[in-house]
């Protein structure tokens, strides 16, 4: 058999671009956002470490012209201008921060490296200066034109007499005109305040816009600032740990369900973006959970990242990135047991909203209809301590006084601050209340002592109250500065008014009469020739019996039983509808009409209790029923039927 013939020796061959200049049309084309092409000479100046920099908007013979002037130190400031200027042009596709280290690149806050962001002028203007001056020495510019392979190099004249010995200012003329709109001072405001958030929080930088093209009482003069986040701050989320790199910084916020405004998470690289919304960070045709949940918003800073050239945006996937995206679930998955939280809370929250407007409707209710007995929602056996909404209501045969207060089974006046409450009509709050008398008694010993009574305070200063409730005053004995008097102090108690007053040293215990009217104790103490006096104005008012009926109203308790018939019911002192009733289902989008269901349910229950026979339940569900479909989701029928 022939043999085969060797295959030749292979052989390796540099490539060259037949044009070069093809490449570099190619590197300036590949950047269209104009927005961008700006914020690249801004990340310029930043770069240069610069404190101000302004970008002024204006029209020069004709022309609409950006100009960004910075306070760096300049562009290769170990140069003279001219060799500077002359290795920016020609040495495109090279930089010298691409040698920096990833420490040493966080720490100059510096992201090029490729040496091709000049050329992103393409996209804004047609031609674009240079001009630099380091040192107070001569200044230099270099002029570019798009799409022109050549540069012009001059030496310049100093403008003005007050030019900063060093400054760099580069000058976009000829801006195009889909550029123009996108580039206008607020605009440009608001995209630089985002892009570039992360560096201005970390630097000491002013960046300014003064447009000098508006006319009359446009604004004219933008500041630059970091952009705010208005979510709820996540403070327990700062870093993300990346095995065999940087960390990652996180600042993250959680935006409310009912916000207008989707949430979104951006990802940067030394403080610039580089992904405009996280949830496409993996390339995935779908959206990445939780951050495409909108209910995020904020920014991922990974400084390892590898940025892509041109238009800086997105970045290679290499070793660094990989470990990145390996990392990433342990956040996500934090961020997902948050949302979970969060539902919950609301829930919750939104079920106390609703108890709370059903107690409003029905407040008038238990004004007006006293007959009407309502539930004993309350928990059994509560003592003085019990606060509003959760002691016994008054009539339930506890004992308990219509204001929440249990007279001390022995007959004796219970002390102040035991958790006694004055409740007012609208937040059944103590009013003016002041902290426990008994505890403010236990006063540090004092370099000196006491002096003699001068004032008597009162615990409460003043008194709203039910018809019927009882409240326990106390008094105190002051010296000049404010500390306990000294004692033997004679107390002496007197009403003026309806009710009934019982007074024992410095404790009183005020009943009041059955029926509305106003009142005023007064407490006398004596210390020999000393004498004080304070007075409690008393308000007895009717609508605070209605309020503490009122509290016999249950909040609504979800049970999800949509096999069965019936929709609500009292259950072991509980209100409970079945939110999966299909009347319920109907309603529960809305909350208006979810509100009136409910209230609906509890005025069914309510007749039940106090007029209702077992065969009377059919009949008030199909009222309900009724209620309930008058409205067809849209309120027109509803409306139409109301004014009827």
């Amino acid at each position: 058999m022939p043999r085969s013939k060797p295959s030749p020796k292979a052989a390796r061959v540099k490539l060259k671009p037949a044009d070069p200049f093809d490449l570099i049309r190619l590197l300036a084309r590949s950047q269209n956002d104009p927005r961008k092409a700006v914020c690249e000479l801004v990340q310029n100046s930043l770069d240069a470490q610069a404190t101000h920099i302004e970008l002024h908007w204006l029209n020069e013979h004709g022309e609409r012209v950006l100009r960004v002037r910075d306070d760096g130190r300049g562009v290769f400031p170990e140069l003279e201008r001219e060799d500077a200027l002359r290795r920016i042009a020609q040495t495109i596709g090279h930089s010298h921060k691409r040698a920096l280290t990833p420490e040493q690149r966080r720490e100059l806050m510096a992201l090029g490296k490729y040496g091709i962001g000049l050329l992103g002028f393409w996209s804004v203007a047609q031609h674009m200066s240079i001009r630099s001056r380091v040192a107070g020495g001569d200044p230099w510019v270099l002029h570019l034109e798009t799409d022109r392979e050549d540069a012009k190099l001059e030496k310049s004249r100093a403008r003005r007499i007050d030019e900063t010995p060093t400054f760099t200012e580069v000058v976009l003329r000829g801006v195009h005109e889909g550029a123009d709109r996108q580039l206008r001072p607020g605009r440009l405001q608001a995209y630089l305040a985002s892009e570039l958030r992360g560096q201005l929080l970390s630097r000491d930088v002013a960046i300014h816009i003064p447009d000098h093209v508006a006319r009359g009482l446009a604004h004219k003069h933008f500041v630059v600032k970091p952009q705010r986040f208005l979510g709820s701050a996540i403070a327990e989320l700062t870093t993300l740990a990346v095995p065999g790199h940087e960390d990652a910084r996180l600042e993250l916020y959680l935006v409310a369900p009912d916000d207008e405004r989707k949430g979104r998470v951006q990802l940067s690289c030394g403080g610039t973006t580089v992904l405009d919304d996280l949830a496409f960070v993996d390339g995935a045709e779908h959206p990445r959970a939780p951050w495409d949940s909108g209910r995020f918003e904020g920014v991922v800073d990974f400084p390892e990242l590898d940025v892509a050239p041109g238009t800086r945006r997105d970045f290679q996937r290499d070793l660094a990135a990989l470990a990145f995206l390996d990392a990433l679930p342990q956040v996500e998955m934090q961020l997902m047991a948050l949302l979970r939280e969060d539902e919950v809370a609301r829930a919750e929250q939104d079920q106390k909203s609703v108890a709370r407007e059903i107690r409003r409707l029905f407040r008038n209710v238990a004004f007006q209809l006293p007959e009407y007995e309502l539930f004993d929602v309350r928990g059994r056996g509560a003592g003085p301590g019990a606060a509003a909404g959760e002691g016994s209501s008054a009539g339930d045969g506890s004992g308990a006084s219509a204001d929440g207060v249990a007279p001390p089974s022995d007959g004796a006046l219970a002390p102040a601050g035991t958790g006694e409450e004055v409740r007012t009509p609208e937040t059944g709050v103590v009013e003016n209340a002041e902290p426990s008398a008994r505890a403010e008694e236990a006063e540090e010993p004092s370099l000196f002592p006491p002096g003699p009574l001068a004032r008597v305070r009162v615990t409460p200063p003043r008194l709203r109250i039910a018809p019927l409730a009882q409240r326990t005053l106390h008094a105190q004995a002051l010296d000049v500065d404010g500390r306990r008097a000294e004692p033997p102090i004679e107390w002496k108690w007197t009403l003026d008014g309806l009710g009934t007053l019982t007074s024992s040293g410095a404790d009183a215990r005020f009943a009041a009469a059955d029926e509305p009217g106003a009142a005023r104790i007064v407490v006398r103490a004596e210390q020999g020739r000393h004498v004080a006096e304070a007075a409690v104005e008393v308000q007895v008012l009717a609508e605070l019996a209605a309020q503490e009926r009122a509290s016999g109203i249950p909040e609504p308790t979800a049970v999800h039983a949509s096999g069965e018939r019936w929709r609500s019911r009292i259950k072991d002192g509980r209100w409970e509808y079945n939110a999966g009733h299909k009347d319920f289902v109907a309603v529960e989008a809305t909350e208006a009409r979810r509100v009136r269901y409910l209230a609906h349910l509890f005025a069914k229950e309510i007749v039940l209790r106090n007029f209702g026979q077992p065969e009377h339940a059919e009949v008030l569900e199909r009222l309900v029923q009724v209620l309930t479909h008058m409205e067809d989701g849209r309120g027109g029928a509803g409306r139409r039927a109301t004014s009827a």
